[in-house]
């Protein structure tokens, strides 16, 4: 009886939407459905939620004129008024779903006021090559196989997805020149026990270990994700150092990064906002500052002890909010907009990297200083900045991690 009352309830929201469907056309002279194609009668899965909201962003602006979203005993589902072409918009839509590595676990369903346009051609099964509608009928695959199957290559495709962005990002950062003092791949610098090849070794030593963390903040709950991926970035740490002789090429950056590739897992899997990411990146370091009880030996500790300096741990603390400001400068990935960024970054961040190369507190003010100064410098003055920092052994490495945040968190969508 509870099914069939389910399933009652079910047919009543899928009546609900097509009302809702030609309440829209009203409007406009297209409506696009965007909703899972996930089996079983229980449609509210996160996989639901996941594959929704991914699918929405893939679908052309151009055909977006209104967008609502609606969660239902149907499942989620985005209804999307648009003032194109039925024909023309369902040719667009069935190349994503028939190109996409997760195009057919999505419905792009098109109105034309009429009639729903949809595809003429039967899916096949997602775990044989029979027609899924005979293996729907005939039961041969169990709803938890069926959808296991969909929760595997959802997350496969993320985690695929995720390495790119990272390797990205961090290759946009080591690639500018100049960049006062930090290796580029045209000098090392003030490093010089660093170059670019050491560099890039070390990107794709710790690239794996992040995209674990990544799928950490996937499958866990929030109050898990720190302590699991601090014990992967400390074995990423370990296999960094194997391939730089014991060089610090990223340290700093598998402690910053990490933490915020799992806040965005969390966030896309449980269906937030991305702006929440701030918070949930403060949410999982609200104990980070515990570690300057016991940390009594590194220079971090002595940059907190002296100045009450708190570096990285405090900018993760406090949910990044200067790399939240940063990506108001960085406007695109050119080089003069990395540039400035970058630039904006050393200003106003707490880089123990800095402050160590600088002997002393004055000096590294002072520093900072001349970049908040020369924010919209010339070239000619970038290059003197640069210069500058070469022949006084200056480097920013906790400012370039920043950068790296900052280029992350626009490629998945905040500006």
């Amino acid at each position: 009886m509870e099914t069939i009352v389910k399933f009652e309830n079910i047919l009543a929201a899928r009546e609900e939407r097509y009302q809702k469907m030609q309440f829209l056309k009203t409007g406009y002279k297209t409506v696009i459905t965007v909703k899972t194609n996930v089996p079983g009668i229980i449609k509210n899965l996160k996989l639901s939620y996941t594959l929704t909201k991914l699918f929405k962003n893939l679908i052309p602006k151009m055909y977006i004129a209104k967008l609502l979203f609606f969660d239902t005993l149907d499942g989620p589902y985005y209804l999307i008024g648009s003032n194109y072409d039925a024909d023309g918009i369902k040719n667009a839509l069935m190349s994503i779903e028939d190109e996409h590595f997760l195009g057919r676990f999505i419905d792009l369903d098109v109105y034309d006021g009429k009639k729903t346009l949809s595809r003429q051609v039967p899916r096949n099964c997602y775990l044989c090559d029979n027609v899924a509608f005979n293996c729907i009928r005939e039961k041969r695959h169990s709803i938890e196989e069926l959808i296991s199957f969909v929760e595997n290559k959802t997350l496969l495709y993320f985690e695929q997805e995720v390495s790119r962005i990272i390797d990205d990002s961090i290759l946009l950062e080591l690639n500018l020149h100049p960049k006062f003092g930090l290796v580029t791949p045209n000098t090392k610098g003030s490093h010089k026990d660093m170059n670019y090849k050491l560099m890039t070794r070390a990107k794709n030593t710790i690239l794996p270990y992040l995209v674990q963390m990544f799928t950490v903040g996937w499958k866990s709950k929030l109050n898990d994700v720190f302590l699991k991926i601090r014990i992967i970035g400390l074995e990423a740490e370990k296999e960094m150092f194997k391939v730089t002789n014991n060089i610090n090429a990223y340290k700093g950056l598998i402690f910053n990064l990490g933490i915020l590739v799992s806040a965005y897992g969390y966030v896309f899997r449980n269906h937030h906002d991305i702006e929440n990411i701030y918070d949930v990146v403060k949410s999982m370091s609200v104990d980070i500052l515990k570690d300057f009880d016991t940390s009594n030996k590194t220079f971090g500790y002595f940059a907190y002890e002296q100045y009450n300096i708190l570096g990285a741990r405090g900018e993760v603390h406090k949910g990044i909010p200067n790399v939240k400001k940063a990506l108001s400068y960085l406007k695109s990935f050119s080089q003069e907009s990395r540039t400035r960024t970058l630039m904006y970054l050393i200003s106003v961040t707490e880089d123990t990297v800095l402050l160590k190369r600088s002997k002393d507190i004055d000096h590294y003010l002072e520093i900072k200083k001349m970049f908040k100064d020369n924010l919209n410098g010339s070239p000619e003055d970038i290059i003197n900045l640069d210069k500058y920092c070469i022949k006084n052994n200056l480097s920013f490495g906790g400012s370039a991690d920043l950068l790296i945040l900052t280029i992350f968190l626009k490629k998945i969508g905040l500006n």
